[in-house]
């Protein structure tokens, strides 16, 4: 056999291969069209669609909500009612923190603190946090540079934030909250013994 007459066979069987798929293409139209033009199979389809669909969406919420519910509670994060062994009130002040220990009993403004403060280790602590002006985010940085613990001070408003420390050492506060010019400097320290 000449390659001319194997390339004419390959181009037939090609064509035949074309033809038999065009023709199972329309029929399979054809038979979608016939079986979608009554009415009463068109709304029976509708509901049946809906019905699964809001099944589906009520089975997703569930799964949604005992998922949240079980990974919430596995959180690393101290319950609420956690009870303080020790006290440290905290007002960030564009661009410096005062901190002391203690519960504050004046206004941010009024109130006397350090840029520095030492606590004890191993003690459940209670950091009573706000501000005297901006928005600033109080951050507990280790030695290392790694984030401890953090929250906002805000004005007017005083966040509690309860942390053990479990390791001596120097502890840098940082406002994480850009609050203006010399944001970068805004920088304290906490002693753990």
């Amino acid at each position: 056999m000449s390659s001319i007459t194997i390339l004419m066979t390959l181009q037939n069987l090609a064509g035949v291969l074309t033809l038999a798929g065009a023709i199972i293409v329309v029929a399979v139209v054809i038979f979608v069209i016939s079986s979608t033009s009554k009415e009463e199979d068109k709304d029976a389809a509708k509901h049946k669609v809906y019905s699964v669909r809001t099944r589906y969406f009520f089975g997703l919420c569930l799964v949604l909500i005992v998922g949240l519910f079980i990974s919430l509670r596995l959180l690393p994060y101290p319950r609420a009612n956690a009870v303080a062994d020790e006290t440290v009130s905290i007002v960030g002040v564009q661009w410096f923190w005062k901190m002391a220990n203690g519960e504050r009993t004046t206004g941010p403004l009024e109130f006397v603190g350090s840029n520095e403060v030492t606590v004890p280790a191993k003690k459940n602590l209670k950091f009573v946090v706000t501000s005297a002006d901006v928005n600033h985010s109080f951050g507990i940085y280790n030695s290392k540079g790694v984030l401890v613990t953090q929250t906002q001070a805000m004005p007017q408003y005083n966040n509690v934030l309860y942390h053990q420390f479990d390791e001596p050492g120097e502890y840098y506060v940082v406002c994480m909250e850009y609050c203006g010019q010399t944001h970068s400097y805004m920088v304290g320290k906490i002693h753990v013994q």
